[in-house]
C-alpha cells in the first residue's frame, strides 16, 4: 500500500499491484512538489510510465486541474482507474494504456499541451539497454515531450543516478536533485530561462 504525501488527499491510501510496480517514493514526491510549489495550482499534467498513478494523483491532491496518466501495462492502468474512483476524482484524470513514445507522437499530432510532464521510465528497462540505446531512447522521449509544453512549463525526468540524461536543444536543466540511486532533473525551456537571467542581469545596481 502506498500513500499520498501531501495536499487535499494527504495520507489517502493507493492500491498497488503485488508485482512489477513500485510507486515513486514518498520523500522523493514531497521534494519534487516542494520545488514546484504554487506552479502546480491549476496545472495540466502528463504522467508518463504512471505505474500506480502516485505522481499524478499527488499533483491532483496539490491542486492540479487535470492529469493524463499513461502506462503500457493493463494492470497499471486498471489500478490507476481504481485509485481515481476510490478518491472520488475520476473526472480529473484520464487514463491511457499506451507506449510512452507512441502516446507522445499522437499527442503532438492532436496538439495537446501540458504545464508539467513527468517521465519515470522503469529502471530495469533503462539498465538493460546499451549506452547508445539508452541515450537515443531518452533523447527522443524528452525531445517529443518538449513539443507538448506550454510556454514557461517544465519536464521532470527521473532516471538512474549513475546514468547521464541527454538534453535536447531548447531545454535547460533548471535544477537537479539526487535521492539515493535516483536522480531527478527539472528541465525548462531555454528561451525563458535566458530571458529571465537577462532581465535579472540588466537590473540597475542598488545605489
Amino acid at each position: 500500500m502506498a500513500y499520498i504525501a501531501s495536499g487535499t488527499y494527504k495520507r489517502a491510501k493507493l492500491a498497488v499491484p503485488k508485482k512489477d510496480v513500485r510507486p515513486t517514493q514518498r520523500l522523493l514526491r514531497l521534494s519534487i512538489f516542494d520545488f514546484l510549489a504554487d506552479f502546480i495550482q491549476g496545472a495540466s499534467v502528463l504522467d508518463l510510465y504512471a505505474g500506480t498513478g502516485a505522481f499524478g494523483i499527488e499533483a491532483l491532491s496539490r491542486g492540479a486541474r487535470k492529469v493524463i496518466f499513461v502506462d503500457i501495462s493493463s494492470k497499471s492502468t486498471e489500478i490507476i482507474k481504481y485509485n481515481l474512483v476510490a478518491l472520488g476524482i475520476k473526472e480529473n484524470g484520464v487514463v491511457y494504456q499506451s507506449d510512452a513514445i507512441d502516446f507522445l507522437v499522437k499527442s503532438i499530432k492532436r496538439k495537446r499541451t501540458f504545464d508539467i510532464i513527468f517521465i519515470d521510465p522503469p529502471f530495469t528497462v533503462l539498465r538493460a539497454m546499451r549506452p547508445d540505446e539508452y541515450s537515443d531512447y531518452m533523447l527522443e522521449l524528452v525531445d517529443r515531450a518538449k513539443a507538448l509544453l506550454r510556454p514557461r512549463s517544465i519536464i521532470i525526468v527521473k532516471y538512474p543516478r549513475k546514468m547521464t540524461l541527454p538534453i535536447p536543444v531548447g531545454l535547460t536543466e533548471a535544477e537537479r536533485r539526487d535521492y539515493g540511486l535516483n536522480r531527478v532533473a527539472f528541465l525548462a525551456q531555454t528561451e525563458y530561462i535566458v530571458s529571465e537571467e537577462t532581465a535579472h542581469d540588466s537590473r540597475p545596481a542598488p545605489a
